[in-house]
């Protein structure tokens, strides 16, 4: 019987142990997909419907924050018309670009650019992507976590037997400056 009770406890903390750690493996292979532009794997490792749903209220913040903050916004009509059109625009942009596909068609290109001259967006390589710029990690319930930089953080979620990321906040900073121009 005391054999049977230690075998069961050792079982639990192992399934544990592999709890705690698995955010890590699939971060791991997500950064692979990402880096490697597969977009079979990446469609299987984000939620991109939710990842969409999340990136177009954070820019549809931004912008509104813009709009409001502009000493000429209740004056021109152009401020009227960028509010107003601003984000639908935006939100066609998202779900555009911010697909397994276009994704992986993006890093595909960015890459064979990069090889060829210097002057193309900048993807995050191997050396951007390394654990030493990590600055949290958390779980955020049972079947949650995030993990994230100072400028990036992603929530993911259990799904079935995987994570699978379905939130993404980006620093507003990264995005008031890739919306206004000043981002390179």
């Amino acid at each position: 019987m005391k054999k049977g009770l230690i075998v069961v406890a050792v079982l639990v903390v192992l399934a544990l142990a592999t709890y705690v750690v698995s955010p890590f493996f699939y971060v791991s292979s997500l950064k692979s997909a990402f880096l490697a532009g597969d977009s079979s794997k990446l469609a299987n490792l984000v939620d991109f419907p939710a990842l969409r749903d999340s990136l177009k209220e954070q820019v549809a913040t931004i912008l509104t924050q813009q709009t409001k903050e502009s000493p000429d916004s209740n004056q021109s009509p152009f401020a009227a018309l960028t509010a107003f059109v601003g984000p639908t625009f935006l939100n066609r942009a998202v779900d555009m670009y911010c697909t397994p596909d276009a994704i992986a068609d993006f890093v595909r290109k960015n890459s064979e650019a990069q090889s060829k001259t210097h002057s193309f967006i900048k993807i995050p390589g191997p050396s951007d992507l390394d654990w030493s710029k990590l600055k949290n990690f958390s779980f955020t319930g049972p079947t949650s976590f995030r993990i994230g930089t100072n400028q990036i953080t992603l929530f993911a979620r259990l799904e079935g037997f995987g994570w699978k990321v379905y939130r993404m906040e980006v620093s507003p900073d990264i995005l008031e400056d890739t919306m206004t121009g000043d981002g390179g």
